[in-house]
């Protein structure tokens, strides 16, 4: 029995008779252009540009493209580096935008219960 080589992540998009190829072009252009002048603010404000052409060039379902760009911390490295690369944009202005809202959003992890109360003993 021979063993399948496994194949590379493909990343190409899939076809979606939904989308509106016009559309996508000026979402896209506008995107790259609000990006390249910090005007886009909020991570949910890329898909608010055209929902269906932007959740098919980033593979993702309708729920979980609201879900991730509403939250930033729930995106992956994957939706940043696609988002970066379907609005040719550099990486790092996109992740600056998910990481400054995603701290924002953020409450700091309590771990207190594992750890000795102040004064306290350990052994």
């Amino acid at each position: 029995m021979k063993s399948e080589k496994k194949k590379p992540d493909d990343n190409t998009a899939k076809e979606d008779s939904n989308l509106n190829a016009k559309t996508l072009e000026k979402a896209l252009r506008t995107l790259k252009s609000r990006l390249a002048t910090n005007d886009i603010k909020y991570m949910k404000e890329i898909p608010g540009e055209y929902t269906t052409g932007i959740r098919s060039a980033l593979g993702l379902g309708y729920n979980t493209l609201i879900n991730r760009y509403h939250d930033p911390r729930k995106l992956t490295l994957k939706d940043i580096l696609n988002t970066a690369d379907i609005t040719n944009t550099d990486y790092e202005i996109v992740l600056k935008i998910a990481i400054r809202e995603a701290i924002r959003n953020h409450t700091k992890r309590d771990i207190s219960i594992f750890l000795p109360n102040e004064g306290e003993i350990t052994e």
